[in-house]
């Protein structure tokens, strides 16, 4: 975010950014004041008539791309520019807390070492301090061993912590991946299995972190270590669906879910080839059992049909349709039974299979549209889909 102009303004005597909020909706009216870098940074609040340090008071980007791109004659773009330039690359890596950063780097120039390789550490650090640290209170804790500055954020003397830190890569510095850090500090079993790997892609690790079951697959354990996130993702991504399906599929046919055999495998083609195995099975031997559990009748949907796009409305036309389609479609039936998802019959402009989901708050949405064999449709037949769900 990005303080309107007429709420801040610049010195260029004293390099200070003042930013006073008393008339802007919803901010409380406060009022700061940013210290030049050659005071050392940090913040004032006035208080009182007074200026008091407090580093807590503002927490608004001072180094951004949106910044950069800002008219030079804007009062945070001037603030900007009269810092040094080797602290904008500093601070420009982190989204948040940035002001109480360059006090850091000011009173500690050291400091910005850890910053670049170990920024993580860099970061928690300055959580540590308090709302107005004075140069003593930032030297004695920048010059501590990081493997202190961790065990004093985690309450924790494993040094395994900081060994598992180290490696990770891209950490993108939002809020939310701060707390995620803490559940997986204090996760001791997740650190185990992670711990060893020689290098840990942070995007790529949160998947395994929100989906443990993929920890447990050989298949995936090398996206860990990925240098492309999105060639990580897709990999992950095209797995997880064919679990999902397998699990539905199951759930279908009331047979147990091969959790030991699927973690063994040590490719994705091995699982998808399960996959489909078990797609055909349901598509021409349950048939019959899962006709008789579910009975013949689909719930209804309450979106029109078209002549090119069909509501598939009974259980033994589901099953035909994955075995014409080559799909598992067949498998979706203990899923649409629940009311609120949908398969449709498309004829054009390509064959394929829709499914629609009914959200909470009533709307539709298609959720994937596949070929035969699951290829992937044309832009064309997504926009005549999207067309359609819109007139709804």
């Amino acid at each position: 975010m990005i303080i309107d102009p007429e709420y801040c303004e610049f010195d260029p005597a004293s390099q200070r950014l003042t930013v006073s909020m008393a008339q802007a909706p919803g901010q409380g009216g406060f009022e700061v004041r940013l210290r030049s870098w050659n005071e050392g940074g940090g913040v004032e609040l006035k208080e009182g008539g007074r200026w008091i340090r407090n580093d807590d008071a503002f927490d608004y980007p001072i180094v951004s791309d949106d910044v950069f791109e800002l008219e030079p004659t804007h009062p945070v773009r001037a603030y900007h520019d009269a810092l040094p330039a080797d602290v904008t690359k500093v601070l420009g890596q982190f989204s948040s807390l940035q002001c109480r950063l360059l006090h850091v780097v000011g009173q500690f120039p050291e400091s910005a070492e850890m910053a670049g390789s170990a920024p993580i550490l860099f970061w928690l650090a300055s959580n540590m301090l308090g709302p107005a640290p004075s140069r003593a209170d930032v030297r004695k804790l920048y010059s501590r061993r990081r493997v202190s500055i961790l065990e004093m954020f985690s309450v924790n003397s494993s040094r395994s912590h900081l060994k598992f830190l180290s490696k990770i890569r891209d950490f993108s510095y939002l809020r939310e991946d701060l707390d995620l850090l803490r559940r997986m500090l204090l996760d001791d079993e997740f650190l185990k299995k992670v711990r060893h790997s020689r290098h840990i892609n942070w995007p790529v690790l949160k998947v395994f972190l929100n989906q443990r079951y993929v920890m447990a697959l050989a298949c995936a354990k090398g996206c860990l270590t990925a240098e492309n996130c999105r060639d990580a993702f897709r990999f992950l991504g095209k797995v997880c669906v064919y679990i999902r399906d397998i699990r539905m599929m199951c759930r279908t046919t009331e047979r147990a879910y091969p959790e030991n055999e699927i973690c063994a495998m040590k490719s994705a083609f091995q699982i998808k080839n399960l996959h489909d195995r078990i797609a055909e099975e349901i598509n021409r031997k349950d048939r019959a059992a899962i006709i008789a559990r579910y009975g013949e009748d689909l719930p209804p949907s309450p979106l029109k049909d078209t002549k090119d796009i069909k509501h598939i409305c009974k259980v033994g036309d589901l099953l035909d349709e994955g075995m014409e389609m080559k799909h598992c479609v067949g498998g979706y039936v203990d899923r649409v039974m629940g009311g609120d998802v949908f398969i449709y019959r498309v004829h054009a402009p390509e064959r394929a299979t829709m499914e629609v989901h009914r959200l909470p708050d009533g709307k539709f949405r298609i959720e994937q549209v596949k070929l035969y064999r699951n290829g992937k449709v044309s832009k064309v037949t997504w926009d005549v889909l999207n067309g359609w769900i819109k007139t709804r």
